[in-house]
């Protein structure tokens, strides 16, 4: 037996028209997206080309500025004509020198230093009053002689002021040191005897 075909019920007008609203409102949708997409590109590329106005014109203005310190170098450049003729002076004397030969260092040895330096540096640690005559008396004679040993007479001056100023301190703490003592034991003293 062969069943009968049923037709299939037809969506009525008001279906129909529920999705053709449907649809015109999602493509109402689609287009408004769009639109808002289309206006934050042109507001990227707003920004974007303003940017890069003002680039342009920090540019041109830092070439102006460039311009207008060159101007004002070369105004100045013919203000000091003396100094470039004084190097051009200094470069031809140099040129017509003839090349003097390169003298080997001389080698500082203990018997080529000078002989008050060494005391010096000896008796800053012993006596400072004996370094520092001693270190004074050294670069006198190492400024007349040219003898080595500057070094070793200004070390020596150097510990031998230090040591000084180190002594006279202590003795300046030591003797208040004493006088303190010395009040403290009379005071004592004299409550002693009171009572």
């Amino acid at each position: 037996m062969s069943t009968p075909h049923t037709p299939e019920p037809q969506p009525n007008a008001q279906q129909q028209a529920q999705q053709q609203a449907h649809a015109q409102q999602q493509a109402l949708q689609a287009q408004q997206a769009q639109q808002a997409q289309q206006a934050q590109q042109q507001h990227a590329q707003a920004q974007q080309a303003q940017q890069q106005a003002q680039q342009a014109q920090q540019a041109q203005q830092q070439a102006q500025q460039q311009q207008a310190q060159q101007a004002a170098y070369q105004q100045q450049a013919p203000q000091q004509p003396m100094y470039a003729q004084q190097q051009a002076q200094q470069a031809q004397q140099h040129a017509q020198r003839p090349a003097q030969p390169v003298q080997p260092s001389q080698v500082t040895t203990l018997g080529g230093t000078n002989t008050f330096a060494l005391l010096a540096i000896f008796f800053a640690f012993i006596s400072p009053i004996a370094g520092i005559i001693f270190g004074h008396m050294g670069l006198s004679q190492i400024k007349r002689t040219g003898d080595a040993g500057r070094g070793i007479g200004l070390t020596g001056l150097i510990i031998s002021y230090a040591a000084l100023v180190f002594v006279a301190l202590f003795m300046f703490a030591y003797a208040f040191m004493i006088f303190a003592l010395i009040g403290t034991m009379g005071s004592a003293f004299n409550d002693y005897t009171l009572s």
